[in-house]
């Protein structure tokens, strides 16, 4: 891969990433907080039995729905990636609209919430909240550093115009985005790493992928990826530290999001 740009050539950069020349980032979740507004947006149209306690306290209420919305925004979250890995285990497409909605209702089952309670104009305002996510608030100024050494490229399982648009928005700045739905897959199908290996015109070993999610850094490293780990609190609740220790990741970002990581790889912060 030419590059116009500096490599990660500095004494405080682990030796494994020395000879990265871009990074590719997945944004839902790793980039953006999409459950802030997802649950705010859950709370506005929480059944009236949600909010029913023991005690009639108003701090009681208000944490018995803020509990509810959380719990119910991860569950939501959580049937989407397994209805994108069932995709990509029976090597089908489905638009991204179309896996928000299924796992939506999915997820409305299980909590015993019927369509009468959410007819179809309250399942379009919670599948149209996760477009209106804001970035962690170490991305954008994170960003801007790793750009000044780094190609940045958007790697996600979204759709090109919300993404756009979340950009735009946010000041998140990548030099390129690829997404599922131009690509015809989703992660953690080879072919999105592939594509993104080739759009940069990159060999094996010169593009880490950056991603808040362990599955995508595994996906990642067989195509030829170095990986680079951002813990982030909405993500991967259920893998703890000494088991992402143990996945052997080049990189793991404990603390300080994007911003600490362009201070490991040799950014001037």
């Amino acid at each position: 891969m030419s590059t116009p740009l500096m490599t990660a050539e500095d004494a405080s950069t682990p030796a494994v990433l020395r000879n990265i020349k871009a990074l590719t980032f997945d944004i839902i979740g790793t980039c953006t907080d999409w459950h802030s507004v997802v649950s705010s947006c859950l709370r506005v149209h929480a059944p009236s039995n949600v909010a029913s306690t023991s005690s009639p306290s108003t701090s009681d209420t208000t944490a018995a729905l803020n509990s509810w919305a959380s719990e119910f925004a991860h569950n939501w979250r959580s049937a989407f990636f397994r209805l994108l890995l069932e995709l990509h285990e029976r090597q089908q497409m489905m638009s991204g609209g179309e896996v928000y909605k299924v796992t939506l209702k999915q997820t409305m089952d299980k909590f015993g919430v019927s369509e009468q309670e959410w007819g179809d104009d309250v399942i379009h305002d919670l599948i149209k909240s996760w477009e209106t996510a804001s970035a962690w608030n170490d991305t954008a100024p994170g960003l801007r550093l790793l750009r000044r050494k780094f190609v940045l490229l958007g790697l996600t399982n979204g759709t090109t115009i919300v993404t756009i648009n979340t950009n735009r928005r946010t000041g998140m700045e990548f030099d390129g985005i690829i997404n599922s739905d131009i690509v015809g897959a989703y992660k953690p199908n080879p072919k999105m790493y592939q594509t993104a290996l080739k759009a940069l015109g990159a060999s094996e070993g010169e593009v880490a992928m950056v991603a808040a999610h362990a599955y995508d850094l595994e996906a990642a490293k067989k195509c030829g990826f170095k990986t680079i780990y951002i813990r982030r609190a909405t993500e991967d609740m259920d893998i703890d530290d000494a088991a992402i220790a143990a996945k052997e990741f080049d990189l793991v970002v404990n603390e300080g999001g994007l911003v600490e990581l362009a201070r490991r790889l040799g950014c001037e912060v």
